[in-house]
C-alpha cells in the first residue's frame, strides 16, 4: 500500500493474488502494530484499510533493508537468472489472478441460478 492510498480488502486479494483469509490475517497484524487503519466506510460495507503514519515510517524504513536484500540475491544470480526469476513470479501471479477470476465467475453464476 502506498501513503494515502486507500485500497479495499478485495482490491488487496486481486492485487497480489492472495485469498481473503490470508489478506485479512495480515491486515489485522498491521493494524494492531498500529501501521495501518480503516476509515469510516463508504458504501457497500467493504471496509478499507490505509497507511498510518507509523505505518508509512515503517515502510520508509523498511525498503532501504528490502532493497539491500534484493541486491544480495541478484549478486548471486545471473543476469539471465534474475530476468526469468521475474518473468515465472509475473506468470504465477497472472495464473493465480486468472482462478480468482474464474472462481468469482462461478460464485456469480451459482448466486445468479440461486435467485431464479
Amino acid at each position: 500500500m502506498a501513503p494515502l492510498v486507500i485500497a479495499s480488502l478485495a482490491a488487496l486479494g486481486r492485487r497480489y493474488a492472495i485469498d481473503k483469509t490470508t489478506i485479512s490475517r495480515n491486515l489485522t497484524l498491521l493494524a494492531r502494530n498500529g501501521w495501518i487503519e480503516s476509515p469510516a466506510a463508504g458504501g457497500a460495507g467493504e471496509r478499507r484499510f490505509m497507511l498510518t503514519a507509523a505505518g508509512r515510517k515503517r515502510l520508509a524504513a523498511a525498503r532501504p533493508e528490502w532493497m539491500k536484500a534484493q541486491e544480495h540475491l541478484r549478486t548471486r544470480m545471473t543476469a539471465r537468472d534474475w530476468d526469468a526469476m521475474w518473468r515465472v513470479f509475473r506468470k504465477v501471479t497472472a495464473a493465480a489472478q486468472d482462478v480468482q477470476r474464474a472462481d468469482r465467475d462461478v460464485q456469480r453464476a451459482d448466486r445468479m441460478e440461486t435467485a431464479r
